[in-house]
């Protein structure tokens, strides 16, 4: 169910992009004022324009978010306050927490806007430490930071 949410918001995000940067060419007389005049087919051009959009919106949930596993020995209640400090200097706040399994998002609404309010690390605990689940590119940061912080010196 978190696919098709997703793949929804992106292709609403892009279509929001693609008019509001028409509308913005229109006004300044880059592009014509009628959909005949921006584009060849005019008005059919839209439902190309459209499937074009659904299919980058698909494919984006499968590449932008992801699971990664990070190694981080000890305890929950031993590296709870190391780990929600360490999540409060990279931007995230504290959203729950199901007994040993935190829940992170960005505490900046601008952020959290850019993204589509799809920002939440979510953190399952593991033998060895955590599965963290989330947007791909918060993902490896958050987990080099986390295994960088939490590493056994040996």
């Amino acid at each position: 169910m978190k696919y098709i949410v997703r793949s929804i918001k992106y292709f609403a995000y892009l279509g929001i992009i693609l008019t509001i940067i028409l509308v913005l060419l229109s006004l300044f007389g880059v592009v014509g004022s009628s959909l005949d005049e921006i584009f060849k087919d005019g008005a059919d051009s839209l439902w190309k324009i459209a499937g074009i959009l659904a299919v980058f919106a698909a494919i984006y949930p499968y590449l932008g978010f992801g699971k990664r596993q990070v190694i981080i020995p000890g305890a929950y209640s031993e590296i709870r306050d190391e780990l929600v400090e360490l999540m409060h200097q990279r931007g995230y706040i504290l959203v729950s927490e199901d007994g040993d399994n935190p829940v992170f998002r960005l505490s900046s609404p601008a952020s959290r806007l850019t993204r589509m309010f799809e920002d939440r690390l979510t953190f399952t605990r593991t033998i060895s430490g955590f599965t963290i689940e989330g947007p791909s590119k918060d993902l490896v940061r958050v987990a080099a930071a986390l295994e960088t912080k939490f590493r056994i010196d040996e």
